[in-house]
């Protein structure tokens, strides 16, 4: 991978900024030959043009703040990042840095885990804290009742995958 070593050898070269630009600039230029372009990450470390590393003296970032209008919610602005290069002058627009989310897919898996484990054994997820006093005891029955019902659920989907007949060669020949 010579894109990679020319990106390992660009960064590892900080006091020669136009060596620096040379390499990074270069490994741009192979991956556009190839048919990819940077990604977001590598735009945000550098130029794609000129490849200078983005230094405060070369590089200014701009931060456009998210709009938001209350009769139009479907027309909501993200906020994005700017970054022009003070030495080639080209503007490179990134979208803002998005909050890690939790994954769906943790239910899928507490699922298949649970499905070899006693049903009543099953945790129903994570529990948050109760921050308003009075109702306390509501959502704590609403939780238990929820635990119960995928509790419920989990045992009948561990139960149909046990008894599921699987196919053999005489189920064919017939």
């Amino acid at each position: 991978m010579p894109d990679a070593f020319l990106t390992e050898a660009a960064l590892s070269v900080p006091l020669s900024s136009s060596t620096s630009a040379h390499l990074l600039s270069t490994h741009s230029h192979l991956l556009r030959d190839s048919g990819k372009s940077l990604n977001v990450r590598q735009q945000r470390d550098y130029c794609g043009a000129c490849g200078s590393v983005r230094k405060p003296e070369w590089t200014k970032v701009t931060e456009i703040k998210p709009k938001t209008r209350k009769h139009l919610a479907t027309s909501v602005s993200k906020g994005a990042t700017v970054y022009k290069c003070l030495r080639c002058h080209r503007r490179a627009v990134l979208p803002p840095k998005q909050a890690p989310q939790s994954l769906p897919s943790a239910q899928a898996v507490n699922i298949a885990a649970s499905s070899t484990q006693d049903p009543t054994e099953a945790v129903a997820g994570p529990t948050r804290a109760t921050t308003d006093p009075k109702s306390g005891e509501n959502q704590n029955s609403k939780k238990r009742a929820k635990a119960r019902k995928q509790g419920g659920l989990q045992a009948l989907l561990a139960s149909k995958q046990q008894a599921q007949p699987s196919l053999d060669l005489l189920d064919f020949l017939q």
